[in-house]
């Protein structure tokens, strides 16, 4: 009962920290645990696409029927997945990470929570629920020795005052017992936002050499999950992993908050 009330008096002090209205449908928020968006944008699928059925076994794109390659391994697409069959998209081969699975598709409640975590240093209930159940569901590819959050460039981090990926690697580190590692992998030059339409291959050269080991002899030899809140082309994600294995790295996987449906994969920067 009392925890109940506790509930009720945090969620009746909504409005004092978060918006009042839904950022996707512009309705009331019911809840803290929402974030900023509520619960009917959260559960329509229509609006905010959670990954719940089969996934390209490498990068972790949604399955459509007949869209994964290697139809003789005998998986249906609209199932459930299933770590044992290793069938890919058939897009995603130059990215050089083992395996990348996302809680959902950039959008609705989902998208509107990632830009707000940019802003505020607040996971809410409903992402770090998402976040956990993701990696449970796909821990067979996703664990490792340590996690490293995607660095942020110290000015950036310096003037926002957090990097939203280390919050989303605490919430992992703490829910499964694992080692998080946020000094390791350091951002050595600044890169300009990615703005929607750049170029696959302009962003991938964007991001080439932005990236080091300042402590190599933490990662040698050892598997690594890197965690960040978005992946839209996995230019970022795959400079991270290539910067990993070249300081010896012997595995490098990816979860993520979301991915951008339908972006193409770039081709690595020469």
């Amino acid at each position: 009962m009392l925890l109940r009330a506790l509930r009720q008096t945090r969620d009746g002090l909504l409005g004092l920290s978060y918006p009042a209205a839904c950022r996707v449908c512009g309705d009331a928020i019911e809840s803290w645990d929402y974030g900023v968006a509520c619960l009917a944008c959260w559960e329509d699928p229509a609006i905010t696409r959670i990954i719940t059925g089969a996934v390209c076994y490498k990068c972790g794109a949604p399955a459509r029927r007949g869209s994964l390659a290697d139809p003789a391994s005998g998986c249906n697409p609209e199932a459930d997945p299933s770590e044992t069959d290793s069938r890919t998209c058939g897009r995603c081969g130059p990215l050089p990470f083992s395996a990348a699975r996302a809680c959902g598709i950039y959008s609705g409640a989902l998208e509107a929570n990632i830009l707000f975590l940019k802003a505020q240093p607040h996971l809410c209930r409903r992402l770090r629920d998402l976040i956990n159940k993701t990696f449970s569901r796909h821990r067979s590819v996703l664990e490792s020795d340590l996690l490293v959050p995607v660095p942020l460039h110290r000015a950036r981090e310096h003037a926002r005052g957090f990097n939203q990926a280390e919050i989303l690697g605490r919430a992992i580190s703490r829910g499964f017992d694992l080692p998080l590692d946020d000094g390791s992998l350091v951002r050595v030059r600044p890169t300009e936002r990615h703005r929607a339409g750049v170029d696959s291959i302009d962003r991938a050269e964007s991001v080439d050499g932005a990236f080091e080991v300042a402590r190599p002899r933490l990662i040698e030899g050892s598997s690594v999950l890197i965690v960040d809140d978005v992946m839209t082309t996995g230019s970022t994600i795959g400079a991270v992993t290539r910067t990993l294995l070249e300081a010896g790295a012997r595995r490098v996987a990816v979860l993520t908050l979301a991915r951008v449906a339908g972006e193409p994969f770039p081709v690595r920067p020469r």
